[in-house]
């Protein structure tokens, strides 16, 4: 939120703030992300006050927060996090978020971003939904892990086979036909398409558990009025009070910006 005043001499005589607007998604992916164990750092060129002020809204730390960054600067600290934090993902969609998604382990772009973004990145997000960037998570870990399952599917099925076919246990009364073995090498080919063709049926994480804490931690204004009501205030007096309340907030600061300024 960056405040600007208008004075006449010594009087206020109007204020103007104007605020960032955060991704209405931003929160939920940020608490997703950390649900998953991953730390999630904002990098941003806006001034600090500002920057900690959208981190906030985010649900980002204070200490995860960098302000006043050039385009160089942030490739400059994904390469430090890649340094200390091991494996680093970069979400953009700008021009200054080129260097930093090209340099990235993986470079996410928003498919609402600018050209250069995403020739840049190495996954674009079609819809302008940060929750995707969870999704896009969940989702390789699970391919991975498919993978895996997969690769040591194919070593079992080919240790216990292979023999089988060769005859190495026709001494114990077991051995394979011609068109048996090339069967049992199909289906092994077989076996493990179907097992990657299962990720057909992926769905990404859904946040309900995230809105259930969110209702939870709400306050209904029944409750407000009857908390308030013994005192004859009402919710509108409540509003009143609270606009006030960033108003003079806002002016507060904007004579403290003010002041510095003239120093």
């Amino acid at each position: 939120m960056q405040p600007c005043g208008v004075y006449s001499i010594d009087v206020l005589v109007g204020l103007l703030v104007i605020a960032d607007k955060i991704k209405p998604s931003a929160h939920t992916a940020v608490s997703m992300l950390h649900k998953m164990g991953i730390n999630v750092y904002l990098l941003t060129g806006d001034n600090q006050h500002t920057a900690k002020a959208i981190a906030k809204q985010a649900g980002i730390p204070g200490d995860m927060v960098f302000s006043e960054v050039l385009p160089s600067h942030k490739q400059n600290i994904v390469r430090e996090l890649q340094k200390g934090a091991g494996l680093v993902c970069m979400v953009g969609d700008g021009i200054n978020d080129s260097p930093a998604l090209a340099q990235a382990d993986v470079g996410i772009a928003i498919g609402t971003g600018t050209d250069v973004a995403v020739e840049a990145a190495d996954i674009v997000l079609v819809k302008d939904n940060l929750v995707d960037v969870v999704a896009a998570v969940d989702l390789s870990k699970k391919t991975v892990r498919r993978i895996r399952i997969n690769f040591l599917w194919a070593i079992f099925y080919n240790i216990i086979g292979i023999p089988l076919a060769a005859g190495a246990f026709v001494t114990l009364g077991v051995s394979l036909q011609p068109w048996m073995a090339s069967l049992a090498m199909a289906m092994s080919s077989v076996s493990v398409v179907c097992s990657s063709l299962l990720l057909k049926w992926y769905r990404k994480p859904e946040p309900d558990g995230l809105k259930e804490e969110h209702q939870k931690s709400r306050i209904s204004v029944s409750d407000v009025e009857a908390a308030f009501g013994s005192d004859g205030l009402t919710m509108d007096d409540l509003r009143r009070e609270e606009k006030r309340s960033l108003i003079a907030a806002a002016e507060q600061d904007t004579l403290k910006d003010w002041g510095e300024t003239i120093i």
